[in-house]
């Protein structure tokens, strides 16, 4: 069953707001086994308005219209609708009663608010308790449902009730299973030419690439009619896709790597600190954004001079004076005077050149060091990232989350980019 979206309002279209509604819209409609084949954004105008709506109506099968039912008289598309439709608006008096009832902190003259009590003839107010009554209205066998713009409000109303109502309109439901596969350290290219062969091999399934930066979100979608059928090659893909990327997975659906990465310590008991130059505590920021981190996080230490990883990590002076301040022997110093410090296992030292600017022909930006400590051994890799300032330390960061969880989950056994670090070779 196919329908579109359609999202009003002038701050739409010029980008002072983005439409996280109809992305939300979109993904439960998915999952419901609803397919979205347009989204479409359009200002307040009421004739890009009406236009839209009567297309929309004869080419899908359902309709979503979020935005333009406040007070405001920026708000037209209740009265849009009653023009283009025919329907002419009628007075909802269990609407008019709550709004004369509620207590406003702002001056809002009551006949403005009762504006919200004018709906198109047929329409069925589907949260009539609610702040922002949406309401769902059958026209020539489609159904048309109008929601708030507001995201709160809207997300309540496409869970408890567009949902649950949509349904009944579903002759033959399709069944959908989707997962999604969080990559790094193969490119959107490499990905595809790997699964040219699994793609064309699975009635129903479809692989899509996404670029996140870092990484590549590899999302697997199988569709049909036969529940056990779907399930079937779902799993098939599933595990075809597992072991196609091996270790370039850092992560699954909605976990990311550096929750992966806890999990694993809490597993073995171990605790992590971090010694951050180059990357300015972005690690350190990505570990404390998960719930619960103190569990396994002990402490995040940024030395950007050379004189602070000498005071606060005791780096040594000859060694900085030897090998620069970018270089692996101050980056092993460098986790060994966090951990030394915190008391912990497990610590990782990122320094590196970031640039724009400070690079040398021996170490161009980008040349970073990563080292990584833990109970047996401290060892560092040198990478060599490209990009902005700011993609440089993304890399940077994920790098050596990722250094860390090929550690924790294969040990001397890991292989790829990491295998000499991990090693010992």
């Amino acid at each position: 069953m196919h329908g579109e979206i359609i999202a009003i309002g002038d701050e739409l279209v010029s980008g002072k707001v983005l439409n996280t509604t109809a992305s939300f819209a979109a993904n439960k409609l998915f999952y419901a086994g609803c397919q979205v084949t347009r989204i479409t954004s359009i200002g307040d105008d009421p004739d890009d308005i009406e236009e839209c709506l009567l297309t929309a109506i004869k080419r899908s099968k359902y309709v979503i219209i979020t935005g333009g039912l406040g007070p405001t008289t920026d708000d037209i598309t209740n009265e849009v609708t009653a023009k283009a439709l025919g329907r002419p608006l009628v007075l909802n008096e269990m609407i008019l009663e709550k709004i004369r009832r509620a207590k406003h902190r702002f001056v809002n003259p009551v006949f403005l608010r009762e504006k919200l009590a004018w709906l198109p003839e047929g329409a069925e107010v589907l949260n009539p308790e609610g702040r922002a009554a949406g309401y769902l209205l059958v026209h020539q066998d489609t159904p048309l449902f109008f929601l708030p713009g507001v995201p709160g409000e809207l997300e309540d109303h496409m869970v408890q009730r567009v949902i649950p109502r949509l349904s009944k309109f579903i002759s033959k439901k399709i069944k959908i299973r989707q997962q999604t596969f969080k990559v790094f350290g193969l490119s959107e290219t490499e990905i595809n030419a790997l699964f040219e062969k699994l793609e064309s091999s699975r009635d129903g399934l479809s692989i899509g690439y996404y670029p996140n930066f870092p990484e590549v979100n590899v999302t697997a979608t199988v569709k049909g009619l036969n529940p056990e059928k779907v399930a079937e090659i779902f799993h098939m893909a599933c595990n075809t896709i597992k072991q196609l990327l091996d270790k370039h997975v850092v992560a699954v659906n909605e976990e990311t790597l550096e929750e992966i990465v806890g999990r694993l310590l809490l597993e073995k008991g171990g605790v992590l600190s971090l010694a951050e130059s180059c990357t300015g505590g972005l690690v350190s920021q990505r570990v404390t954004s998960i719930p619960g981190s103190s569990g396994w996080f002990e402490r995040g230490v940024i030395t950007y001079s050379n004189k602070s990883k000498e005071d606060l990590l005791g780096v040594s002076r000859e060694t900085l004076s030897l090998y620069g301040a970018v270089s692996s022997p101050t980056a092993v110093e460098m986790a060994d005077g966090v951990k030394r410090l915190a008391g912990t296992g497990y610590s990782l030292a990122i320094t590196g050149i970031a640039g724009p600017s400070g690079g040398t022909a021996q170490k161009p930006v980008g040349t970073v060091h990563i080292a990584l400590s833990t109970p047996e051994r401290t060892v560092a890799e040198q990478f060599r990232f490209a990009g902005t300032r700011h993609m440089i330390q993304i890399l940077a960061a994920e790098t050596a989350l990722d250094l860390l969880r090929l550690y924790l989950s294969y040990g001397k056994r890991s292989q790829g980019t990491a295998s000499a670090l991990l090693s010992g070779t």
